[in-house]
């Protein structure tokens, strides 16, 4: 579900979902929480990129294969907890961490990549996060937001459930830079030999304490948000959107 490489002491992680959009199944969430436990265990690995492939999108979220099948209270639950440890495992690597984001990043994809220190933006990729819309809950999103850039910055994100395209992420300061396709890897992995080279003690212990109320807000929110998903599964208008794209295959 992934691939790994190094570029001089930069641990490349790209996701490689058989679906181009990369959605995140349980598999792919195993995958990449594995990566990044290697990386950061490695210590020939001073910075890493997460990246969704050539002409392929970062993720287009949860995997509705998957996520259509939750009913009971406990899968959903356990779901949660998927996403949140799936979230914390970036926020715990204590190296630079940098997000090169093209095609869509789409809900718990765009949730994702807020996850790291910072995130290059192709100049037709495009975020969205529209779990509202289509009757699935953004409690976890919303927590997200307003931690990250501002009550009224996630008011105007989870509330209009817009496409936005990298101008609209720039003034939104979602993204640290915006690159042609061509050559957003290689802006990524530029950006992640710099803070590389940054002293490791200080970067380190500042990044643990810029984090720590980050990961401590996920733990905070993930309780009141099984409540929020149960609610809204219950609905079933959720499963109606799933059946809506999936299609004949739902």
């Amino acid at each position: 579900m992934i691939l790994e490489e190094n570029a001089d002491g930069v641990r490349i992680i790209t996701l490689n979902h058989p679906n181009k959009h990369n959605p995140f199944s349980r598999s792919l969430e195993t995958s990449v929480k594995d990566a990044l436990t290697r990386a950061n265990a490695d210590d020939s690995v001073r910075a890493v990129v997460v990246y969704g492939g050539a002409e392929r999108s970062f993720s287009a979220g949860g995997d509705f294969n998957e996520v259509k099948q939750l009913s009971r209270s406990e899968d959903i639950e356990e779901w949660i907890d998927r996403v949140i440890d799936l979230y914390q495992s970036v926020l715990n690597v204590n190296k630079p961490t940098i997000a090169a984001v093209d095609g869509y990043a789409i809900g718990m994809g765009l949730q994702f990549a807020l996850m790291f220190d910072q995130r290059l933006m192709a100049s037709t990729a495009n975020f969205v996060m529209p779990e509202l819309k289509h009757g699935i809950g953004c409690s976890v999103g919303a927590a997200i937001l307003e931690f990250t850039h501002g009550f009224s910055a996630m008011q105007e994100i989870i509330y209009q459930c817009e496409s936005l395209d990298a101008p609209r992420c720039r003034d939104y300061r979602l993204v640290n830079q915006v690159v042609g396709s061509h050559a957003l890897l290689d802006a990524a992995i530029t950006q992640a030999h710099v803070m590389a080279g940054y002293p490791a003690s200080a970067f380190i212990n500042t990044k643990r304490a810029v984090n720590k109320p980050f990961i401590q807000l996920l733990e905070q929110t993930c309780e009141a948000s099984k409540l929020v998903h149960k609610a809204a599964f219950q609905a079933r208008d959720a499963q109606t959107h799933f059946q809506n794209v999936l299609g004949k295959k739902y």
